[in-house]
């Protein structure tokens, strides 16, 4: 199972990014395409706005990916939620799209377009307390 990460709002921080990876590989039942948007940086933002709708599309668009992985939250992702959800390719509609956050505003714009949404924990949580446990729960729940 191929699952593409993409930062709607804020960057992910690189030692996220691995550690996430690492997690991933471990498990060997999926793989994980973080997209190099994730680590670019304009403001608080992870690019600026047609950066990260860009990318976002990217994901939606590519028929080898099944589920798309929103890298964090912080506020953004309401600035390409209206955006992100109009003229959508026919794989977005075979996608699986999780975050929380923020991402809140994408997850509903893509809910009532019809894709099938969840609200769960996100890359940038392993850095947290628990964080490997949230995101082993959400791959867990993606694969």
């Amino acid at each position: 199972m191929k699952i593409a990460i993409v930062a709607p709002s804020c960057s992910l921080k690189r030692e996220a990014a691995e550690l996430v990876v690492a997690i991933a590989a471990a498990r060997g039942d999926c793989e994980l395409a973080i997209h190099r948007q994730c680590f670019l940086s304009e403001g608080h933002f992870a690019g600026p706005d047609a950066a990260r709708l860009a990318a976002l599309r990217e994901a939606m668009a590519d028929p080898s990916v099944d589920a798309v992985w929103f890298a964090r939250g912080g506020y953004g992702s309401n600035r390409i939620a209206e955006a992100a959800a109009q003229d959508l390719p026919d794989s977005a509609h075979r996608k699986l799209y999780l975050g929380y956050s923020d991402a809140g505003f994408l997850l509903a714009a893509f809910h009532k377009a019809g894709l099938e949404v969840a609200h769960g924990p996100m890359p940038q949580d392993v850095l947290r307390d628990g964080g490997e446990a949230a995101v082993a729960r959400a791959l867990d729940y993606i694969v």
